[in-house]
């Protein structure tokens, strides 16, 4: 069979499956709020989108037209990569071995304390999709926290060993222990090996990379799919071989599969392409066969991604307007609440908090990020653009910020960390009269230090759940017996009804759930004369978004106890009646 016919008969098949779909193959779960209906059906979207794609595929075949055009290998410059001093067979093969060592110990880093207290984003998918099958899953958008690869390897993971905390998240450990040799990876595209392998140790034993690769969400996919996507995409346009883009096609679909920013991500790749071919047409290369594959390879990936969340596209697009408009879900992006939030969250990967240290090394972080751009701009480009583009968005649409949603600015800071501090080093040695080995022992001292740095966070990290639900309902139902009762407040619900039925520590009839003023005064007026004991977790969003049952809370009630969490806002309040 030869490739048209080929395209021809793919293009068939689809524009069947497309024309035969049924709304009855269609059945959502049931939202669990109140949303206005969506603007249009998710099966009509895929339908249109099979067809479309059946049509270029049956155009391609039946013209015989070139689908990938000849003569597309003309690529641009994109700098010189420092060669290695004796990179002979017996060198890479010892690197080669010290990155499995320092892959091996980032994911002995995320194993530990794997299995502390689930916190609530990672309790909300079990409750809503746990007992959902795999395609109701891929077609339901009934919270922000369906992260959808995440959540199908999670079921996955949880069908083999349990439902147990390190089961739970072992995608997300699999994926960050993982994203250290594909950090490595991309920046040899850069770097020399010593730099590469000092970014790869950072991100290893990073507190915040260790933070994210034991959360059961879709963040550490994210940085994983990401950065293999941006790495295809610079061999891309450096080789033209039809394996790389084929692997970016590949990366940048699952990318789309994990996380909904990532589009973020595809957006900056285009820019970078589009780049790409006017340096080439003003060099006077032959950018037209290029700009032709490029068309061809991101609409494959636009079209493929959209077909990933046709069916839910609509539901998202109703989601989204109502929820991310609640400032509650975030911080302001000028706000002082914002810069407290980033202090709090950078300060908490340091032993002692300190930040001292902060300025000089933005200085060599910025040097380090020049050498990078001058050595490989389609790299430096594809890691900065999606941070700079979603920040644009929010700010243009009024929405909120949250630290998360910037993560991949992490292994970009490790590689422009490694590579300053490396370029300060090698400018120290020749200031000196030294040589580079001397700039590589240099290198190696610094990068062990703020190693060690990182490594001296993990401890309290370690012992302190991301949220402490078992040991605060532990704590209740020792000091509510034998006649209290307990009201559970706002967003602390979805975390004590998850551990209280799996793990037995509740007896139902004596806790009761509460979101309004008036469902609290219900709740006592119908247990007068109980002990009553309040739970609260998150009370920026009970402030924020619930502020006179906030402030009813606090002019009626005291702190009992408090159990401390790992997630910023995240520690647990028992709180007990005022006595005036």
């Amino acid at each position: 069979m030869t490739r048209h016919r080929a395209y021809a008969g793919v293009g068939t098949v689809l524009i069947v499956i497309g024309l035969s779909l049924s709304d009855a193959w269609f059945v959502p779960l049931p939202p669990r709020d109140a949303l206005p209906p969506p603007p249009i059906s998710g099966v009509l979207l895929l339908r249109l989108s099979l067809v479309i794609q059946a049509a270029v595929l049956l155009w391609f075949g039946l013209t015989r037209s070139q689908l990938v055009p000849p003569g597309a290998g003309h690529h641009p410059r994109v700098g010189v990569r420092p060669e290695d001093d004796g990179d002979g067979p017996a060198r890479r093969r010892a690197y080669g071995w010290l990155l499995a060592c320092v892959t091996a110990t980032g994911l002995g880093l995320r194993l530990i304390s794997l299995d502390s207290d689930l916190w609530l984003d990672e309790v909300t998918p079990i409750l809503d999709y746990g007992h959902a099958s795999a395609w109701q899953v891929a077609i339901s958008y009934i919270s922000s926290n369906n992260h959808l690869l995440n959540t199908l390897l999670g079921k996955l993971s949880m069908a083999a060993f349990g439902e147990r905390e390190w089961a739970i998240r072992l995608p997300a450990v699999i994926f960050g222990a993982a994203t250290v040799p594909v950090l490595y990876w991309i920046a040899r595209q850069a770097a020399p090996r010593h730099v590469s392998l000092a970014a790869a140790l950072l991100l290893a034993t990073s507190y915040h990379h260790i933070f994210f690769s034991q959360n059961a969400r879709g963040y550490s996919g994210y940085l994983f799919f990401s950065l293999l996507a941006s790495g295809w995409l610079v061999t891309g346009l450096r080789h033209g071989r039809t394996s790389d883009w084929g692997l970016y096609v590949a990366a940048t679909v699952l990318d789309f599969a994990t996380i909904l920013i990532s589009g973020f991500v595809f957006a900056a790749h285009v820019l970078v392409a589009g780049a790409a071919v006017l340096r080439v047409k003003y060099e006077n290369g032959p950018w037209v066969p290029l700009l032709k594959r490029l068309l061809v390879v991101f609409t494959m990936t636009a079209l493929l991604g959209f077909q990933l969340y046709a069916l839910v596209l609509p539901q998202m697009y109703v989601y989204m307007r109502v929820v991310y408009s609640d400032p509650s879900t975030g911080f302001s992006p000028f706000s002082r609440e914002l810069l407290a939030e980033l202090a709090r969250g950078l300060s908490s990967g340091f032993a002692t908090g300190l930040l001292l240290g902060a300025v000089p090394l933005v200085a060599i972080a910025g040097a380090g990020y020049v050498v990078l751009w001058k050595r490989n701009w389609m790299l430096a480009a594809a890691l900065t653009l999606p941070s700079i583009l979603q920040a644009a968005l929010l700010v243009g649409r009024g929405l909120t910020f949250s630290p998360r949603f910037f993560i991949l600015v992490l292994p970009l800071a490790m590689l422009v960390g490694a590579q300053g501090i490396d370029c300060a080093a090698a400018l120290g040695a020749r200031l000196l009269g030294r040589d580079a080995r001397v700039a590589r022992r240099v290198t190696g001292v610094f990068v062990t230090l703020l190693t060690l740095i990182s490594l001296a966070s993990l401890p309290r990290y370690y012992s302190v759940p991301k949220q402490a639900y078992r040991s605060s309902l532990e704590y209740v139902e020792s000091v509510r017996r034998p006649a209290g009762i307990v009201v559970v407040i706002h967003l602390a619900e979805s975390g004590v009804r998850y551990y209280g039925q799996r793990d037995g520590l509740q007896n139902a009839q004596d806790y009761f759930y509460v979101r309004t003023v008036d469902a609290l005064d219900s709740v006592l007026a119908e247990h007068v004369g109980r002990p009553t004991w309040l739970m609260i977790t998150l009370p920026r969003a009970l402030r924020i978004g619930v502020p006179d049952l906030d402030a009813r809370i606090r002019r009626d009630w005291v702190v009992d106890r408090t159990f401390p969490g790992t997630v910023g806002d995240g520690d647990i309040t028992v709180w007990r009646e005022h006595v005036r």
